[in-house]
């Protein structure tokens, strides 16, 4: 009976990543349909990279979306999630169009997936895969000018649309001004940097304010204000499931004109409490204008679309516009990128 057991999870997780990730070769339909009319949606929030790549403690953490015989599959399910096939096949299964691809750099966290690998996964989709490259930064003192260099070529060379930072990853302070460099390359060259604020249950990120809470951030947004900060997760305090710094956030969005918020995760199944709540404040502030969608995927199967889903849902449910939900989810990133 035990053995028959096992069999059979066995076949379900197979078939559950099979339909996943390698679900027949039906064009897509795009956009999410509101009140008869279809909205383009961007997820400007997306990571690649591989397993081998990963902390072995952030393994462990992924490791308990499965029961324990098997964790072996991981290497499989994750690494095929995060290649450009794998990323496709979950925007494609949502009805996403476009979306921003993370490069990654925090050794001491989650792992590395360095500018050069997002480079290659994404590199053949520029139309709809958009990238974002990010600079090491855990030896600063020693190779600052080299990796602001590094940063500064990357950017040109792999046309990137702007720039990934994860200060409570990457063990920086955010009102530390040994970093400014990296605002002022990305003002200069026009590329929109965004910055992971908030917690994170990631094992050995950040949780003191200074790492967490923009308003820390302040003096360098105020020092750059040709540079377009976006305040990736609008300051959700995912540990504790909370939104304990999206008042920080807020006020910022509302001082500077050079300020933008992001929800991801706030569409996860933990934050589906707290999302109408989220949504409510950010429409009663008037700054749907200045709301980026993006999901922080594509993490597991269906994840991508779960989101979106719960979005959608969660922005009907509070009152939301058609013409509201097409900025939040679409328009917004269009103009502020350009596009």
């Amino acid at each position: 009976m035990k053995k028959n057991l096992i069999r059979i999870s066995i076949l379900i997780i197979i078939a559950f990543i099979g339909i996943n990730y390698f679900k027949g070769n039906d064009e897509p339909s795009y956009g999410l349909v509101v009140n008869g009319k279809t909205i383009d949606v961007i997820d400007m929030h997306l990571h690649t990279g591989t397993w081998d790549a990963l902390t072995e403690p952030y393994k462990e953490r992924y490791s308990e979306r499965v029961p324990k015989p098997f964790k072996f599959l991981m290497s499989s399910l994750l690494g095929n999630g995060l290649t450009s096939e794998g990323i496709l096949k979950q925007m494609d299964n949502a009805g996403i169009r476009r979306a921003g691809i993370f490069a990654v750099y925090s050794p001491d966290t989650t792992g590395n997936a360095s500018n050069e690998f997002l480079n290659q996964q994404i590199k053949n989709h520029p139309e709809r895969m958009f990238g974002f490259f990010s600079i090491r930064t855990d030896y600063w003192n020693i190779n600052k000018d080299k990796e602001l260099k590094k940063l500064e070529n990357d950017l040109l060379k792999f046309k990137s649309f702007g720039i990934k930072l994860a200060h409570a990853h990457q063990q920086m302070r955010l009102d530390d001004k040994r970093f400014d460099g990296i605002y002022e390359i990305a003002g200069r060259l026009g590329k929109p940097i965004y910055i992971h604020t908030g917690t994170s249950p990631n094992p050995y990120t950040r949780r003191e304010p200074p790492y967490v809470d923009p308003v820390y951030l302040e003096e360098s947004i105020k020092k750059y204000p040709q540079t377009k900060f976006i305040l990736g997760h609008s300051g959700y305090d995912s540990y504790n499931i909370e939104l304990t710094y999206l008042n920080s956030c807020i006020a910022l969005v509302k001082k500077y004109s050079n300020v933008y918020l992001e929800p991801g995760a706030l569409g996860a199944r933990k934050a589906e409490a707290i999302l109408p709540e989220y949504l409510s404040i950010i429409k009663k502030n008037n700054l749907i204008d200045k709301v980026i969608y993006g999901s922080d995927g594509p993490q597991f199967p269906g994840y991508t679309k779960s989101h979106l889903n719960r979005f959608a849902d969660a922005m009907q449910e509070v009152n939301y516009t058609t013409e509201e939900m097409e900025m939040l989810l679409g328009k917004n990133f269009e103009s502020l990128f350009d596009l």
